[in-house]
């Protein structure tokens, strides 16, 4: 699945300046302030807590950057390539015990712990119902998404500290839609909503709504609300990860 994903990468980058000839490109900067919902565990020989990052770590919500490539090729088709790293750390004192990866962790403990996630999205939007010339449209949302990431857990102040980590990846192909309402021309109301479960191996469900203000004809200023679920699980490892929240972001159009 990587290499399917990655192989798509290049080919909407190969295949961009080619498609510019007659479309619009644009590249847009988010800032994407989150409240964080994540729960994991790790087990060996069947045991393990399901550790709360935010409750149990303290884990702060926070913002993050993210990147936005589009090319729209025509009214109706436009293929987008989305990036967000995700990152998250702690320095705490536990209120209860856990055990996570075969380690035990003692109440009142010192621990370090670190998230990072890396999520892509590579999506075709083809929205075939256009009514009063493109003042509104709606039409599919076919997306490959794919989630990246490693949290670690260690006590540094112990004897003989002791730290544990585990890697985490989902990929996969989601079905969705995606609806427009361009009321003038430089106001542009938008939904996208894509997923679907993978079964015992997890799911990935994202939704974002939005509007955009085009005071210019190169340049854009966006603001809405996303929300973002994914679960990756490895038989009785897994981790739960929500994130929602407003974002910001400007855009250039060539």
């Amino acid at each position: 699945m990587k290499k399917l994903v990655w192989g798509m990468v290049l080919w909407v980058l190969a295949v961009s300046p080619a498609l510019a000839q007659n479309a619009v490109v644009e590249f847009e900067g988010r800032y994407w302030i989150t409240n964080l919902s994540a729960v994991t565990k790790v087990t060996q020989e069947g045991r393990g807590t399901d550790v709360d990052l935010k409750s149990d770590l303290g884990l702060r919500d926070k913002g993050f950057p993210s990147g936005r490539f589009t090319v729209f090729i025509n009214p109706a088709n436009r293929l987008t390539l989305n990036y967000t790293p995700i990152n998250y750390d702690t320095d705490t004192y536990l209120k209860r015990t856990l055990e996570f990866g075969g380690e035990t962790y003692s109440i009142n403990t010192r621990v370090v712990g670190d998230l990072k996630m890396h999520y892509l999205r590579l999506g075709w939007a083809y929205q075939f119902i256009n009514l009063e010339g493109g003042k509104f449209k709606l039409g599919t949302l076919l997306e490959v998404k794919g989630a990246l990431g490693d949290f670690s857990l260690a006590s540094p102040d112990l004897v003989s500290p002791i730290k544990e980590s585990w890697s985490f990846y989902a990929w996969l192909p989601t079905l969705g839609a995606a609806m427009d309402i361009n009321p003038t021309p430089f106001l542009n109301f938008y939904t996208e909503v894509s997923g679907l479960p993978a079964g015992k191996y997890g799911t990935i469900w994202e939704a974002e709504a939005g509007v955009k203000y085009i005071p210019f004809k190169n340049f854009t200023v966006s603001g809405g609300y996303r929300l973002l679920d994914i679960e990756a699980r490895n038989e009785s490892d897994y981790a739960k990860i929500k994130l929602g929240g407003p974002f910001v972001g400007l855009s250039l159009r060539f």
